[in-house]
């Protein structure tokens, strides 16, 4: 079996780095799986196996995509959000491109968010998959919405979760009282604005003035156009300076290694509270309940009423100390979001191409 994999790679985007990171390393190890191609805009990951080709799809010819594609038995959509706003016009062509080849085009691990609902053209993207796998509740129902007709549609683990085992040289010690909020990271987004960087120093020049913190600004999304960076470079003119570091990354693991010296993070990126939950980090997400970061936390189930700060919410001393002294590694959790990412992956492998769809087609929804 070849499968192709597409989406938002190469872009120096934390989430979506840990997708390919995980999705490469699970297919590979399938006996059933020859090659695994990626289009990706830079392929700057490290090899994992010779069945793994890292393709740069802006370098590439038509004639090489379309050799790739007649080569592949699935092409996959493979985790993020799925931001459709208006009539998804190049994965519809993609998709009919694959229905007359008779391939299987699936999304893995996807959250709908940033998906229009109530489109003629984002349902019939959707029925004519042969996998749909959501990450979270919300996407779930806005999918079945959408769907008028029976579909093989299952709700399961955000694919960062799939291979726990890749976070373990990372997973942070409990900390002793004395060393807490010693360090803490903060992501905010490329495109915030000098007002929320004066309002969210505000905050954390508290937390300097109460522990002596360290504010470690640690970007969610790298890159040339969308690098948070933007952002903290704004957010550092208004801390001090021997308070302050901001970093950068280039690979998944350079992220890990900064985040697993953390205390406690503050973020408005998604996989950064993913992360930290993975390494057993203490972490606050900035978004409504009604965001994906809100439908995270609750999924979670770890105390929701301390993670979960609105934008532009003030984020008050008392609750950030509050959530690092009840902060714990959510374990059960985790190992659920692992075992229904494996288990939905493992539907892939079911496809009958007589049929379009798996062979099974019971809803997994845990």
């Amino acid at each position: 079996m070849n499968i192709l994999l597409i989406g938002y790679y190469g872009k120096r985007n934390i989430g979506d780095d840990l997708f390919v990171q995980q999705l490469t390393h699970h297919l590979a190890q399938q006996e059933n799986v020859e090659s695994i191609f990626v289009f990706c805009q830079e392929a700057y990951y490290p090899p994992i196996s010779s069945k793994v080709h890292y393709l740069p799809s802006e370098t590439l010819s038509k004639f090489k995509k379309i050799e790739i594609l007649l080569k592949t038995d699935c092409i996959a959509w493979g985790g993020g959000t799925l931001n459709i706003s208006s009539k998804p016009t190049s994965l519809l062509r993609l998709q009919t491109l694959a229905t007359i080849l008779r391939k299987q085009f699936c999304f893995l691990g996807i959250g709908l968010e940033g998906t229009e609902s109530g489109s003629t053209a984002v349902a019939r993207l959707f029925e004519r998959s042969s996998l749909l796998y959501l990450r979270d509740r919300h996407s779930y129902n806005v999918a079945t919405q959408q769907l008028s007709s029976a579909h093989q549609i299952c709700l399961g683990g955000d694919l960062a979760f799939l291979d726990v085992s890749l976070y373990e040289n990372f997973i942070k010690s409990p900390l002793v009282k004395s060393d807490r909020l010693k360090h803490v990271a903060f992501c905010g987004k490329f495109w915030w604005g000098e007002g929320r960087a004066e309002f969210y120093a505000r905050y954390l020049n508290a937390l300097i003035d109460a522990y002596q913190t360290t504010i470690h600004l640690l970007p969610g999304h790298m890159g040339a156009e969308r690098n948070d960076n933007q952002f903290h470079q704004l957010l550092q003119k208004y801390l001090p300076i021997s308070h302050c570091q901001i970093h950068e990354w280039q690979q998944p693991a350079d992220f890990l290694t900064i985040l697993s010296q953390m205390d406690c993070c503050i973020s408005n990126r998604l996989h950064s509270l993913v992360t930290a939950d993975l390494l057993g980090v203490p972490n606050l997400g900035i978004g409504s309940h009604h965001s994906k970061i809100g439908h995270y936390v609750m999924k979670s189930g770890m105390i929701p009423s301390l993670r979960i700060a609105d934008l532009m919410e003030p984020l008050l001393l008392d609750r950030i100390e509050a959530l690092v002294n009840h902060y714990q590694r959510p374990t059960a959790f985790i190992t659920n979001e692992s075992q229904t990412a494996r288990l939905n992956l493992h539907k892939l492998f079911t496809y009958s191409p007589s049929r379009g769809t798996p062979k099974n087609r019971a809803s997994s929804a845990p």
